[in-house]
């Protein structure tokens, strides 16, 4: 009971920690918030690689004869490695070459210092320490994993990338009719850590 409680604990610490980076860096270190936001999606990237693992260390341990239930449980739950990379990989791919572009023409115009977002990368490191220890966890409890444990950790992610996505093509859209990308920022950064706190809390409940 101690040892459950103590991961979730763990869990839900790991995972807002990862979150409170880039928003310290904007808000206390005054990094431009197209850098924040880019270590927001490096963070994301690194969660999306830490589930392709586990879902890979899930569906070889269902090769086992004994394990039909679970590799029924990967079908039924639509959380085959290959499928959860297409959909998750290809749509960070796409906001990420799409936010590339874009920071590639304001720092061509000035308007976003070229700076600012190599002063983002040294969060870089703390961001995936933390995402590595929250994999420990999963990791060390990994022979009481279930399909469905897995499957909130997927549903994560897609409320990650469709954020990212309402973000890319909406967000940046009014940061350049209104020219405040701060308050967009803000407003990522408060949704973000909401979406996160409460896929760790239902992952939480689900493993009582």
């Amino acid at each position: 009971m101690t040892a459950g409680l103590l991961s979730r604990l763990g869990r839900l610490l790991f995972r807002a920690g990862a979150q409170s980076v880039p928003a310290a860096g904007v808000f206390g270190l005054s990094w431009h918030p197209a850098g924040g936001l880019l270590l927001y999606w490096v963070e994301s990237v690194l969660a999306l690689g830490a589930t392709a693992l586990l879902l890979t260390l899930f569906a070889r341990r269902a090769r086992a004869p004994e394990r039909g239930a679970d590799r029924a449980a990967i079908a039924s739950e639509g959380i085959a490695t290959r499928d959860v990379l297409l959909v998750h990989g290809g749509a960070f791919g796409v906001f990420g070459l799409f936010f590339a572009g874009f920071l590639t023409i304001l720092i061509g115009h000035g308007h976003v210092p070229g700076t600012g977002l190599l002063e983002a990368a040294a969060g870089v490191p703390i961001v995936a320490a933390l995402v590595a220890l929250e994999l420990g966890i999963d990791l060390a409890r990994f022979r009481r994993i279930s399909a469905p444990d897995l499957a909130l950790r997927v549903n994560a992610g897609n409320r990650r990338f469709v954020l990212f996505w309402i973000v890319g093509f909406v967000g940046v859209g009014a940061t350049m009719l209104f020219g405040k990308p701060l308050l967009l920022f803000a407003v990522f950064a408060g949704v973000k850590l909401l979406f996160e706190v409460g896929a760790a809390l239902e992952r939480a409940r689900a493993a009582r």
